[in-house]
């Protein structure tokens, strides 16, 4: 019984043995791995560009002094977001005012691209009061949305695939459009 014994010692000793063996080079496999991830991530993000950014003296120099009756009173830029704001007023009434937007949807985190195509791709029925107008204007995909109770419209597009263009105020949209294309569009090339 003792030699039994003992011969199933060394069985379990050698078969652990074998386990940890197992254990070792599969956890070695794993690290190999790793490593190589990472170097393919390394490489990866050496091979891109950085993504160039439109500045504030661009974002200012993109605004028109004026579109229309409206005169621009102001430009807000979120360099970080990616973000300019032009500011228009009609003559000297506050009250009649228009505002233009432009987001640039590389930026991190930003969803004007994937938010305009869906709102553009969508056959949702715009709630009580509400309009949505998706056509093409020159080539240009638009999405309009008029509120007809507040007499407040807007229309937007992408350009150049990357930026979202938005105009606002209480014009109808055919007019919005001849407005979103007063701006100085070319700045918007390189990026």
């Amino acid at each position: 019984m003792k030699t039994y014994l003992k011969i199933v010692m060394v069985f379990v000793l050698i078969t652990s043995c074998q386990d940890q063996k197992k254990e070792v080079d599969s956890l070695k496999s794993v690290l190999e791995k790793a490593k190589q991830s990472e170097k393919k991530e390394k490489d990866v993000s050496k091979a891109e560009k950085p993504l160039k950014m439109v500045t504030k003296a661009q974002f200012e120099s993109f605004f028109p002094k004026t579109i229309g009756d409206y005169n621009l009173i102001n430009v807000a830029v979120d360099e970080k977001r990616g973000i300019g704001t032009g500011s228009y007023i009609k003559g000297k009434d506050y009250a009649n005012g228009m505002t233009y937007f432009v987001t640039d949807g590389k930026v991190k985190g930003a969803a004007a691209l994937r938010n305009f195509e869906y709102s553009y791709q969508s056959n949702d029925i715009a709630p009580e009061g509400r309009e949505f107008v998706r056509m093409e204007r020159d080539g240009f995909k638009t999405f309009a949305m008029l509120e007809h109770k507040y007499n407040t419209y807007d229309i937007s597009t992408i350009y150049n695939n990357r930026f979202q263009l938005k105009v606002q105020t209480h014009e109808k949209p055919d007019v919005l459009w001849t407005y979103l294309k007063q701006a100085n569009l070319q700045i918007l090339d390189p990026f």
